[in-house]
């Protein structure tokens, strides 16, 4: 027999709900600016990389040097009157003889370049010779390093000043016979291609700002990748976030983002190390990001810092000076003006126009700080930069920080500082596990709806399978449900580069060729698409629930950077079975501990000694081969995690900011598991310091309905993620909303489905897509098949 579903709509508990709700969030995380978004094939064109971006990197990082046997050049590096001195230093390439054949500079681009039949590239260099005027032979090479395209190029004879002289040109690799090269079908002849500059006779040149771009754009947007705007473009996201995330603060001040620094010629923008790991050339600044978010139909919603660096970083935060703060808020400011003001008046606007956008572009918000730890300092500097904002500029919504997660001690006082301050919309962030999503479905049901409106910047369940996008899918029904008080969602990260991952799951996956769209980017466009600016509470009669078989097998493990000695160590079953465990001197590195019982309860005992590492020691215990089993972790504060579906969320902890362990630390701690790991208990020096439990039951089926009042459409949401179909009885939401016999006989059913909960790897498309298809309501009910999310279109 198929579950049956009664669903009942409150036509009374009617809400008007935002209509900038769903929209995307872009970060330069996992190489998703150069090398990614950025459509610059050239990696490090202008000699800047070094050991601050990565401890193996060098000015000549991605160039290779070839010099044929009998011919002589030295690849020197120079900082002597360059282009820009915001980025001073540049090849310099003494050719002796030529007599074996013309030595040559090759760019390995990222992940070599991907060049495509009958496409058309912007080459463009900075020269200076020192001397007579050289020639400069510049080729795109195969895989095999066989010329695909060729031109020739004279770089002129210095003046007595040592002037630079910019050279462009372009090269056309042949088309493919018979083949259609119009768009995105222009077949790739090349994926581990290179740009080679040759030089044939002797001399020297100085060599800078490098750069080589396929000429095929989406949509006129030049120095974007066409087939990943593509990919933002067909979410439909009513906003776009930037630059970030981290990333906007930065690793210290001088790696803090000043919007003005990536605007103007690409030249003079100072190129500075990623927080991720690799290099930022700001080829793509906020200029291009405002672009890019017109492209898109996205109101743009950047982001500064809050005049306080990254909290993640040793001994905390470290504010912008006092005496510097006018000058900060004016930059601030400025911003505002760059994208709103008269060019006729206004300097910043002036610049703009510059660049070739006299229009404005209509900024509404502005995000001041993220993830921010919330102390007195923080509470000084944004407050002065939120005073100036709303004195200057009344029109603009300032969009504030409530910390890195759902709970803790940023969370609750930037909540209460943001109420104390009247800030309108705070950011919230939340990675949890598929469960956590199901559990928490009424986490904005009883937001005060007269305090400050939330903006959920940074979400995602952990993992790219199908559970992943059908909790999320779920959860986005709630918060369509309290759009009223949840005025903008937007997914993080939203792009990762295979082979490059700082953070997993992401929204889309890419590599040189294409991009991957997991099941996640689905569930965004399948709401993104259906917008709504009305919702109804619906209430459920029926089978919704989930009950998860815990395994009473017992393992234990280490995990976590943290380095901490482990004395004492043992663990004790309920009825008596113990296992006394070695010394461990732990160093980071993961480690699976002898220990093989069965049992529903336990404890684990040991006296922890830590050194160092901020983020903690976890102690993993229960069916380490199973997805579901529970962790505690030592360190930054203290937390308990159940691990379901293979990933964790906490059930209880003391997880603050920044909380100091001193070196040589000592805990006398006790862990007391019961009900197979969905109840635990933390002791440390008799202390309880954390008690959490697991709620048994998981709700797996909802449904949520809303309406777009312009459009006279309908959208009843149903997730259904239970291994068996259910058969879901509408006909009162269907009359509570006056749809005709004739709208009931004809809706569209818009299904994302598949066989396996847990199938869909990260890098790779999800094994199923979204599909259409007409059902008639005339009888009132629907039957949504197992593992599924459905939106039924009623016109």
């Amino acid at each position: 027999m198929t579950d049956t579903l009664i669903a009942t709509l409150d036509k009374a508990g009617v809400r008007k709900i935002s209509t900038d709700l769903w929209g995307i969030f872009f970060e330069d995380i996992s190489y998703s600016g150069d090398g990614g978004l950025n459509s610059e094939l050239v990696q490090n064109g202008a000699f800047e990389y070094n050991r601050a971006d990565s401890e193996d990197w060098s000015n000549y990082t991605a160039w290779r040097k070839t010099v044929p046997a009998g011919s002589f050049a030295a690849f020197a590096l120079g900082e002597k009157n360059p282009v820009a001195v915001e980025n001073p230093h540049y090849a310099v390439v003494e050719v002796g003889s030529v007599a074996g054949g013309a030595p040559a500079l090759e760019n390995l681009g990222f992940d070599g370049m991907v060049l495509r039949a009958g496409e058309t590239y912007h080459f463009s260099v900075w020269t200076r010779v020192h001397g007579k005027q050289l020639p400069l032979t510049v080729a795109l090479c195969g895989d095999h390093g066989e010329t695909l395209a060729e031109t020739s190029l004279v770089a002129p004879e210095s003046y007595a000043g040592g002037d630079w002289s910019w050279l462009q040109a372009t090269l056309t690799v042949p088309a493919a016979p018979d083949a259609d090269v119009a768009g995105d079908a222009k077949p790739a002849v090349a994926t581990q291609g290179t740009l080679r500059i040759a030089f044939a006779e002797p001399g020297t040149i100085d060599l800078d700002f490098v750069s080589c771009e396929p000429q095929t754009t989406y949509r006129g947007l030049e120095h974007f990748r066409p087939d990943l705007v593509k990919a933002l473009a067909d979410l439909h996201p009513r906003f776009m976030r930037f630059p970030g995330g981290c990333i906007t603060h930065g690793l210290g001040m001088s790696n803090m983002y000043h919007w003005d620094r990536t605007i103007g010629d690409v030249e003079h923008r100072p190129h500075n190390f990623n927080v991720w790991g690799y290099h930022q050339s700001f080829r793509i600044g906020f200029y291009e990001y405002f672009r890019l978010c017109e492209t898109i139909g996205a109101k743009p919603l950047p982001v500064l810092p809050a005049g306080v660096s990254c909290q993640n970083t040793s001994q905390g935060p470290v504010p912008v000076a006092q005496e510097d703060m006018p000058a900060y808020i004016d930059e601030v400011l400025g911003l505002i003006d760059f994208c709103n003001a008269d060019p006729a008046t206004n300097a910043w606007a002036a610049k703009r126009a510059e660049m070739g956008h006299p229009e404005p572009f209509g900024l509404e918000y502005l995000g001041i700080g993220n993830e921010d730890l919330i102390d007195d300092v923080f509470k000084d500097r944004f407050q002065q930069i939120f005073d100036a904002v709303k004195r200057e500029h009344p029109e603009i919504t300032v969009v504030g920080t409530v910390g890195p997660a759902p709970e803790g001690q940023d969370y609750e006082q930037g909540w209460a500082y943001a109420r104390e301050a009247g800030v309108p919309i705070v950011d919230e962030h939340s990675y949890q596990a598929p469960s956590w999503w199901f559990h928490n479905l009424d986490h904005y049901d009883h937001t005060d709806r007269k305090g400050p409106k939330v903006y959920l910047g940074e979400y995602g369940s952990w993992g790219t399978g199908l559970i992943n996008g059908l909790s999320e899918a779920a959860f986005m029904g709630r918060m369509e449900l309290n759009g009223d008080v949840v005025h903008m969602a937007s997914y993080a990260p939203l792009f990762c580069k295979n082979g490059h991952d700082s953070w997993n799951p992401d929204l889309i996956y890419f590599d040189n060729e294409h991009a991957y769209r997991p099941y996640s980017y689905w569930v965004q466009q399948m709401y993104a698409t259906t917008t709504a600016d009305t919702a109804w509470p619906v209430a459920l009669d029926g089978p919704t629930t989930f009950r998860r078989e815990l395994p009473n097998t017992i393992g234990l493990a280490l995990g976590g950077g943290a380095h901490a000695d482990f004395r004492d160590f043992s663990i004790e079953t309920a009825d008596g079975e113990r296992v006394d465990l070695p010394d461990v001197d732990y160093r980071g590195n993961g480690m699976t501990l002898p220990v093989d019982l069965k049992a529903d309860a336990y404890t684990i005992r040991a006296t922890v000694t830590y050194y160092t590492g901020m983020w903690g020691v976890q102690i993993t215990s229960g069916d380490l081969n199973d997805k579901s089993h529970n962790r505690v972790s030592l360190g930054r504060g203290f937390a308990l995690q159940v691990v379901r579906d293979g990933s964790g969320y906490n059930i209880a902890g003391t997880e603050t900011s920044m909380d100091a362990v001193r070196p040589g630390t000592v805990w006398h701690v006790r862990i007391e598991v019961a009900d197979r790991g969905a109840s635990m208990k933390l002791i440390i020096d008799d202390q309880l310091v954390a008690e959490g439990h697991e709620t048994a039951d998981e709700p797996r089926r909802t449904v949520s309905v809303s309406r777009d009042e312009a459009a006279g459409v309908d959208y009843v949401r149903i997730v259904n993620a239970l291994p068996d179909a259910v058969d879901v009885d509408l006909t009162q939401v269907l009359d509570a909303l006056d749809v005709t016999d004739a709208a009931r006989a004809v809706v569209t059913a818009n299904v994302l489905t598949g066989d396996d909960p847990y199938a869909g790897d990260k890098g790779e498309d999800s094994p199923t897509r979204p599909t259409s298809h007409e059902v008639n309501l005339a009888g009132g009910t629907y039957t949504a098949p197992a593992w599924s999310f459905t939106t039924l279109v009623i016109k």
